[in-house]
């Protein structure tokens, strides 16, 4: 599907108008909410907004250049010669319309393309805003897995230090396995606490995106689905992207204002045409004749370029060289679309196998412990051994659920990429979020 502006700015309304219907008792979920706060926050979109809206006026700026200037002009003068002092005044109002001026023409067009650049570049600011914050979402939920993850390894090696000391009180186990689990208890404590901070700074960023403290964000829910998107070749992706991809359209807009600037700038080199009229209201002469007298006058002018200095040419080829400048950067950015399209979809299908061999990694690591645990039970394993495979066990749930979370970092900005992302994508993931 085709993303426009327009298309966007009627979804992120319906959006808000969504969120500010909701009531607490309906208990919004947390990443819709967050969405609309920044909706409303965000200095980065602000801004956008307004280079928007600022880049919109090369519109009206270059279309002024086609239609008639109107001008009023007046004076008074005191004038003292042999025959006469007196005091001459009056006023003229004068009109110019061009009939014909390449320049601009083609600078009227180059305000098209400016504004459409501008109205895209904004576009692209809403789907950065998205992915901005289901990433400062994501990167909060990892830092929590990882913070759970920590304090149970902290609790678990706890345990087992008590349960080495005991043992080495009653003398069935040698002071070195005391020491080991000593280590890594409190590597464990560290590791806890490194954890702490990282949370608190990832709840910083998405205080930076809504300008209020969050206090809390709701999980993943288990049963979110991790598969290939369809169809899993990446010809048919890139044909989209080369449709929807707002950075090249963005470039394909920049290329064709510096292609009708470069026209504009060779334009002045032709020759112009105006209509011009006036009305001219004047009195005081030295004759003194004290009586208004009024002048009408329509004619044509025709201008043309003989030489300037060679200032025409030099900025013709300045245009020329920018205009091959916009072309090099379309071509670099459609190459760079394509290039990130394929590597997205890649890693999309890479995420769909990861998840799968965690999630029996998380298996094979709890049965791995099982068996350490009764070998150290009758002696066969000592306490190093059982300490590995729990932080193992740990490792493969922390590494599950960043896996879930890279899959579902990639899937939006595979969106991005081929220009479909939407609030909508928020609202569906906002689903899958569930209530602690």
């Amino acid at each position: 599907m085709k993303v426009t502006q327009r298309t966007l700015h009627r979804t992120l309304l319906a959006t808000a108008i969504g969120c500010a219907l909701i009531t607490p008792s309906v208990n919004a979920g947390a990443l819709t909410a967050i969405y609309q706060q920044a909706l409303d926050q965000d200095p980065q979109l602000k801004a956008a907004e307004a280079g928007a809206k600022a880049g919109a006026e090369a519109l009206p700026q270059s279309r002024a250049g086609l239609l008639p200037s109107i001008s009023l002009t007046g004076n008074t003068t005191w004038i003292e010669a042999e025959n006469a002092d007196y005091n001459n005044h009056g006023y003229t109002v004068s009109l110019s319309q061009p009939l014909f001026s390449a320049s601009s023409w083609f600078t009227y067009q180059q305000g098209i393309a400016q504004s459409e650049a501008a109205s895209l570049q904004f576009d692209q600011a809403q789907q950065s805003l998205i992915l901005r914050v289901v990433n400062s979402y994501l990167s909060v939920l990892r830092a929590q897995t990882a913070l759970e993850t920590a304090q149970a390894q902290e609790r678990a090696i706890k345990r087992r230090l008590d349960q080495v000391n005991a043992q080495f009180e009653v003398g069935l186990i040698a002071i070195t396995d005391v020491h080991e689990a000593q280590a890594t208890y409190d590597n464990a404590k560290v590791a806890r606490i490194l954890a702490e901070g990282d949370l608190d700074n990832s709840f910083q960023a998405l205080e930076r995106l809504t300008g209020q403290p969050v206090g809390a964000v709701d999980p993943l829910a288990k049963e979110y689905p991790v598969e290939n998107i369809s169809p899993t070749e990446p010809q048919a992706w890139i044909k989209k992207a080369q449709a929807g991809n707002l950075s090249l359209k963005v470039a394909q807009a920049n290329t064709e204002s510096a292609r009708r600037q470069s026209q504009a700038a060779s334009s002045g080199h032709l020759p112009t045409l105006s209509l011009t009229a006036s009305y001219d209201r004047d009195k005081g002469k030295s004759t003194g004749n004290n009586d208004w007298e009024e002048t009408n006058q329509i004619g044509l002018t025709l201008s043309v370029p003989i030489f300037s200095g060679g200032a025409t040419s030099s900025i013709s080829r300045q245009a020329e060289y920018g205009f091959a400048q916009a072309r090099y950067t379309q071509d670099d950015t459609l190459r760079g679309v394509i290039q990130e399209t394929r590597n997205l979809l890649r890693n999309l299908q890479t995420n769909v196998l990861s998840v799968s061999a965690r999630k029996q990694s998380i298996l094979s690591s709890e049965t791995a412990l099982k068996a350490t645990e009764e070998g150290f039970n009758v002696g066969t394993r000592n306490v190093v051994d059982v300490l590995q495979a729990e932080q193992q066990l740990y490792s493969a749930q922390r590494d599950y659920a960043n896996a879930r979370f890279d899959y579902i970092q990639n899937l939006f900005s595979f969106k991005q990429q081929v220009g479909t992302l939407s609030p909508d994508d928020i609202i569906g993931l906002d689903q899958w979020m569930q209530a602690r």
